[in-house]
């Protein structure tokens, strides 16, 4: 896998914290990162949806560091922005379903947790932010093909945390003069898996293979 790079510039010298790490989409950028030679890759995760196994290979390498810690708790989110250039916010709660269930967690994670992280890397002032937004936000949009500025409204909780997160980043941009960039996922897939989703109530399963 990546067996060509996607970026354009030297990362020898650049130490970047991925949040969620120890996640499917987290620990895939680790991977890349260090396969690419980064200087260091911080990851922060409390292990709630992550995987200790995702990280593992990376343990012992003397560029990565696991911090066993919470997006919710600021002083966490500081301590690991510390001498950070770029930030990969991928922790959150996940699933529609649950966010309906219980409100109150997808909201202190979604939410909370993003500022929380925005705040951290504003303090450390670290060069760029990208976060995971999703497609949640377009709502009941029935525009198609997606336009990034046509939005219906929104249909869960977790897409309500979502869209706060997107308000959140382009404030902090504006008011702090921040590289704030998100990114809206629909389902992501992985290579040569076959994988089980709770979507909207439904189970669905993918197979995945190139």
């Amino acid at each position: 896998m990546y067996t060509s790079p996607f970026h354009t510039v030297d990362i020898s010298n650049k130490t970047f914290l991925v949040t969620g790490g120890a996640g499917f989409i987290g620990s895939n950028l680790v991977e890349y990162l260090l396969k690419y030679n980064a200087k260091k890759v911080i990851v922060l995760d409390n292990l709630a949806t992550g995987f200790e196994e995702n990280i593992k290979p990376y343990i012992v390498l003397p560029n990565f560091e696991f911090i066993k810690g919470d997006i919710c708790v600021l002083d966490d989110c500081a301590k690991a922005c510390v001498g950070v250039d770029y930030l990969f916010h991928e922790a959150a709660l996940g699933s529609v379903p649950r966010s309906i269930q219980n409100p109150i967690a997808t909201h202190n994670v979604n939410a909370t947790g993003f500022i929380n992280v925005l705040i951290a890397a504003r303090d450390a002032k670290v060069k760029r932010v990208v976060y995971a937004s999703s497609s949640s936000v377009y709502g009941d949009s029935k525009v198609l093909p997606k336009v990034e500025n046509q939005i219906g409204k929104q249909l869960s909780p977790y897409a309500v945390s979502k869209m706060t997160n997107e308000l959140y980043g382009e404030i902090f941009a504006k008011t702090y003069n921040m590289e704030v960039i998100g990114l809206r996922y629909f389902n992501i897939l992985d290579h040569d898996k076959i994988l089980k989703e709770v979507c909207c109530g439904n189970t669905i399963i993918y197979k995945c293979s190139y």
